[in-house]
């Protein structure tokens, strides 16, 4: 590494003590000791003529600015000043640029302030374990070349700050960062110097105490990069985009990389702001199908997007936030969440009660469910029955699936849905989806022949099973963010019985139990150590951390046998409905003895 200019911040010690040699550490390489990084990405996600550039960033600050003027009642509930932290996403300018534009309009204002930006963003191409930096002097890009702070660099690693490595693979080609700092250049000046950050497998609390070292000092900015859903059809990324949204803006932890692909370095800014007390407030949104036509949060959230040209075109989503410091969400209390500490508690209550109304507004966890119609009891099953019967080549007099769905409009409507096959008791099969993403009738379709031919744990129904084969279709209600941060609060806020259950660490674990599964395992604990299982981890997990997103949602279930009508929401339960069920703790279990349909509601 290369000793920074001597006017940057973080380039001086205390007073009175000599200025400190920047630590080379031994696990860099020689050829990257003080090199320029030359960008990866200008000609792809940004223009490479350095006129181009100007001008694209230009007209979308233009654009953001105007936006904001216009919509006066999002500019006037904002503090003054610049923000001390920014979300903005890492695309191509031409989707995306309008998002990002939006936050670097409010950090115009500290130009001249403003001299380090702390910029983190996820690995796209090198995965790492912890926050890498690297061992580059300074960054070019078309627009010039900008140091880095390598002396707070320098400091962090002889600090052994938890998690903070050197890795300059992560950084040769990785996108994420690169396209902040042109805008960094043009709206905060060459004299900006930058420390960028590839944040890997980490957990909130280190990238959080690895912010703060940044933080303290005023004229510094931390920017995180990140994208929100990717290639989702438009409708559901909107959905989808809707509850993360709403789950960064409520302080819920943890996002995971499924929703963001800047998750970790999220995670880190949530953790610094909840022990902080500071409000993450959304600016707007949109996806790369929106032409760069954005959504401001001006009435609050979910935000008012512009009409789909292609709600089934696969899109990314995008959204800006800002922090300012100082700006908090009401009591100013230190929220550090540490597990069951009261103020904990009070933090993660509070943002349950944002994220809950945003996500209900916007998704209506009624309406996927309590849209069906009364002859769904009849219609779900005799359309999986007649999707088994084309799948094993067995003639039936019955209408098929597509038929089905022609008679009946409302299995044209987008739905979600698992299919559990039982012969003579005992578990098939039981494939679905979490998100609605098509027809409610193709769903139902596809997933009957999935759960026939493509459960793993089975081999393929045969023909001759057929008649020996009962068949239940659950249909789900949207999903529900828990604001929880410990295996504990998550076994103490599940309803047993009613609420089936998410769990995904962002590490490649994720597992889902329908609510049938309660049969089996009544007891909540046994109920999160089975689907832990499940998952690929041990049973006897743990986690204080804020580690675990989960989500609860739930179903109206339909057999062959007969059903009966019920409707999220009521206040009856069903406890005393529990008969006799297969032993399926894997995916779903079987409805009661009786055949009547179960009423899971939240």
């Amino acid at each position: 590494m290369t000793t920074p200019h001597e006017h940057m911040p973080g380039s001086d010690v205390a007073a009175g003590t000599e200025r400190r040699k920047p630590r080379i550490p031994t696990c860099a390489n020689p050829i990257w000791q003080g090199a320029i990084r030359q960008p990866a990405v200008a000609g792809t996600f940004y223009p490479a003529d350095s006129d181009a550039l100007r001008g694209i960033i230009d007209r979308q600050l233009d654009y953001a600015r105007t936006l904001l003027d216009h919509h006066n009642n999002l500019l006037s509930r904002l503090p003054e000043g610049a923000p001390k932290a920014v979300i903005a996403p890492h695309a191509g300018y031409v989707y995306s640029g309008t998002t990002a534009a939006l936050a670097y309009s409010l950090l115009a204002r500290g130009r001249g302030q403003i001299r380090r930006a702390v910029i983190i963003g996820p690995t796209h191409r090198v995965p790492v374990y912890g926050t890498a930096c690297c061992t580059a002097g300074s960054w070019h890009t078309p627009l010039g070349t900008v140091p880095l702070d390598t002396e707070a660099e320098c400091a962090a690693l002889d600090a052994d700050t938890p998690g903070f490595i050197v890795n300059d693979d992560t950084h040769r080609r990785e996108h994420a960062v690169e396209v902040h700092i042109p805008w960094i250049q043009r709206v905060l000046g060459p004299q900006t110097s930058i420390i960028p950050l590839n944040a890997g497998d980490t957990t909130p609390g280190e990238l959080g105490a690895l912010i703060d070292r940044f933080w303290t000092d005023p004229a510094t900015v931390v920017i995180i990069s990140s994208d929100l859903s990717h290639y989702h059809p438009e409708h559901v990324a909107r959905q989808l985009d809707d509850d993360t949204i709403a789950r960064i803006a409520g302080g819920i932890l943890p996002i995971v990389p499924d929703y963001a692909c800047g998750a970790y370095p999220i995670n880190g800014l949530i953790d610094v702001c909840r022990r902080r007390g500071l409000t993450i407030r959304p600016l707007g949104c949109s996806t790369s199908g929106d032409g760069g036509v954005l959504a401001l949060a001006d009435s609050g959230l979910p935000m008012r997007r512009p009409d789909m040209a292609d709600p089934d075109q696969a899109v990314v989503g995008y959204a800006s936030f800002a922090v300012w410091e100082g700006d908090n969400d009401g009591d100013g209390e230190d929220r550090e969440n540490d597990g069951d500490c009261e103020h904990s508690g009070h933090a993660v209550r509070n943002a349950d009660s944002r994220a809950r109304n945003t996500v209900n507004a916007c998704t209506d966890p009624q309406n996927q469910q309590e849209s069906l119609p009364q002859e769904a009891a009849e219609v779900l099953p005799r359309l999986a029955r007649a999707a088994l019967a084309r799948y094993c080549g067995i003639d039936s007099d019955g209408p098929t699936a597509a038929e089905t769905s022609e008679i009946h409009p409302w299995l044209k409507h987008d739905g979600a849905c698992f299919v559990t096959l039982h012969e003579q008791g005992d578990l098939r099969g039981c494939i679905g989806s979490l998100e609605p993403t098509r027809p409610l009738g193709e769903d139902v379709a596809c997933h009957t022949v999935d759960a026939a031919c493509h459960d793993p744990r089975f081999r393929p129904v045969e023909p001759w099973e057929y008649p020996a084969i009962s068949i239940e279709v659950s249909v789900l209600s949207p999903k529900r963010a828990l604001p929880v941060t410990s295996r504990a609060q998550l076994e103490a806020s599940l309803v047993p019985r009613h609420d089936g259950l998410v769990i995904d660490d962002g590490r490649g674990h994720q597992a889902t139990f329908l609510p049938q599964v309660w049969d089996q395992l009544p007891h909540p604990h046994d109920f999160v150590g089975h689907l832990l299982s499940k998952a690929g981890l041990r049973a006897d997990t743990t986690w204080n951390d804020a580690r675990f997103a989960a989500w609860t949602y739930t179903v109206s279930a339909y057999d062959e046998k007969g059903i009966q009508d019920t409707r999220i929401g009521t206040s009856e339960t069903d406890a005393e409905a529990a008969g006799a069920a297969a032993p399926d703790t894997a995916n779903a279990a079987d409805t009661d003895a009786t055949g009547k349909e179960r009423n899971h509601h939240a």
